[in-house]
């Protein structure tokens, strides 16, 4: 089954309070998502006209989608995003730190 931004909620923000400083680049977040889920033969599909994958584009859509931003859970930074004090709280309330 294909990757869904709304499953990498969770694994971003994890990513986010286990990096230095509660950041984290969106290069990495992408290395460490491809670690997390096992991608099917859709979410390694090359996109038409790039030279990237399907979900590659996905975890570049919690930036330009604003999806953590306009939770509260984080806040971008330049090339990233950084914790906020909610998404630590989000994660602590439902035990996934």
């Amino acid at each position: 089954m294909p990757l869904r931004e709304s499953q990498l909620i969770v694994p971003a923000l994890i990513a986010m309070v286990n990096s230095p400083n509660g950041a984290i680049l969106t290069t990495d977040l992408i290395d460490e998502i491809s670690r997390q889920f096992s991608l099917d033969a859709q979410d390694n599909q090359i996109l038409l006209n790039r030279n990237d994958e399907k979900y590659t584009q996905i975890v570049r859509n919690l930036k330009s989608h604003k999806t953590l931003r306009d939770r509260g859970y984080a806040e971008e930074i330049d090339g990233g995003f950084r914790i906020l004090p909610a998404g630590a709280q989000f994660l602590d309330d439902n035990g996934f730190v």
